[in-house]
């Protein structure tokens, strides 16, 4: 066989062989070898074609996936607030995926459709649709950071439910690659607040970053849907607008909450109502841990000069309380204040004191107290200029109505119960000093967190429920 394939060659030392090429297979060069593609599904890492593949199937058309029913939500700080969250999300039927450095598996195991995972790892290869984080402020980006995104769908839904807004949106944006989701959102109540049902509630959000595809959009209203089924008033604002409204209606409560807590007032039998609004405010404030009333003041930057404000209007209330005295002392001395408006307050005012003299000789005098303490806040208040929002909480709707009932009360007759209170100077230097000690630990929590910062302390952001 080799011999017939030997042909003749000029070279009478060379062979040359000629292999026959089957006639029907044309040459090896039009069939280029395929190349070996990897590809991962499910995963984030640069080389994912899940992505891809979704955009394309939802470009289809609308209807070539049915919207997403239920999710499966990953919430990532398992303390009191995200059971409190948890309990509803599972209620409606969504699968709830729970990580926390403290160990809740007793807890998850009690709510339906609820897993707690101890490794974070375990957590996102399951594939939650939403990852929301519910820790503290404080610990917020630390946690973040924790988080193995790698093992995410890049198409991840993230959200958060701090109480600010800005400072998660800008690590949102620092830390999570571009093909992630980012929903801010704020629900402004909490296990207190909304015991009793969300109807009604305030609940904020911002869609900071949504992709195009439909999946996309489909999910994160799947997610706003749980808050509208609760009842919720859905309040769509921009995290840079809600953070200088929340100066006030958040931060401005849990102060005054606070110094009033400070003080160490006590209830009583006669106490007026506007104490008992400002004892219930107390109540609400300090069910709320201080790391989140300090939260509220480190990330928010309108906090300080409303902090400021505070304390100037509660300089000008004591100065006009000085200006009153003193009017009233020079009619005494001298039979005249020299100033006729001023004149007729300082009459008014005595006439009031009169009036107390006879009709309260026996009223109990922590009750006038409190009802002082009540109408010296509601001025401080009133020198705020405070207005309703869209975003009020409870608690600065219980400031308003403050405003409003010492509002119908004349300075004169405050400063008429001023005068015949006992300890009227005391309960104005209580309020001074307990104002002064909340400032004082404010700054100094900043202080000490700087400084751990500087100097790689450790401590600085280590814990989340």
């Amino acid at each position: 066989m080799l011999s017939s394939l030997v042909s003749s060659h000029p070279c009478p030392h060379r062979l040359s062989f000629t292999l026959p090429l089957r006639p029907s297979r044309p040459p090896l060069f039009l069939h280029p070898r395929p190349r070996l593609c990897f590809g991962a599904c499910h995963a984030n890492q640069p080389f994912n074609r899940d992505s891809t593949a979704s955009l394309a199937l939802s470009q289809s058309g609308p209807q070539s996936r049915p919207p997403l029913a239920t999710l499966k939500i990953a919430i990532i700080g398992f303390g009191n607030y995200g059971q409190f969250l948890a309990k509803a999300f599972s209620q409606q039927g969504h699968t709830v995926f729970a990580h926390s450095r403290t160990d809740y598996s007793s807890i998850a195991t009690s709510l339906d459709n609820t897993t707690f995972f101890k490794d974070p790892h375990d957590l996102c290869e399951s594939h939650p649709d939403v990852v929301l984080l519910c820790t503290s402020i404080l610990s917020a980006e630390k946690v973040l950071r924790s988080i193995p995104i790698q093992r995410l769908r890049r198409s991840t839904l993230f959200a958060d439910v701090l109480s600010v807004k800005e400072f998660p949106r800008s690590i949102f944006l620092d830390l999570l690659p571009p093909d992630f989701d980012i929903l801010c959102t704020h629900p402004m109540f909490g296990p207190e607040s909304g015991k009793y049902g969300w109807n009604g509630l305030p609940f904020v959000y911002d869609k900071v970053r949504i992709g195009d595809s439909h999946e996309r959009e489909v999910r994160c209203e799947a997610f706003l849907e749980i808050f509208r089924k609760e009842g919720c008033r859905m309040i769509d604002m921009s995290c840079k607008e809600h953070d200088e409204i929340a100066a006030e209606s958040q931060f401005l409560t849990h102060t005054v909450g606070r110094v009033l807590a400070e003080m160490g007032l006590r209830p009583t039998r006669n106490y007026s109502q506007g104490y008992d609004t400002l004892f219930q405010l107390i109540e609400n404030t300090c069910s709320d841990s201080f790391e989140l009333y300090n939260g509220l003041f480190m990330y928010n930057k309108n906090s300080t000069d409303l902090l400021d404000r505070i304390y100037a209007a509660y300089e000008e209330v004591k100065k006009d309380i000085r200006g009153m005295v003193q009017g009233i002392l020079r009619r005494r001395l001298y039979g005249t204040t020299g100033i006729k408006e001023l004149e007729d307050r300082v009459a008014r005012c005595e006439a009031f004191l009169e009036s107390f003299n006879k009709e309260m000789p026996e009223h109990d005098e922590n009750a006038s107290g409190i009802h002082f303490v009540a109408l010296t806040i509601g001025m401080i208040l009133s020198k705020l200029g405070l207005k309703p929002t869209s975003i009020a909480t409870k608690g600065y709707e219980t400031l308003l109505k403050l405003v409003e009932d010492t509002s119908s009360e004349s300075f004169d007759l405050y400063i008429a119960l001023f005068m015949h209170i006992k300890n009227s100077n005391e309960l104005l230097d209580q309020l001074d000093v307990s104002l002064a000690n909340v400032r004082k630990t404010l700054y100094g929590r900043l202080h000490d967190i700087l400084r751990r910062q500087l100097f790689d302390q450790p401590g600085i952001n280590n814990v989340y429920n």
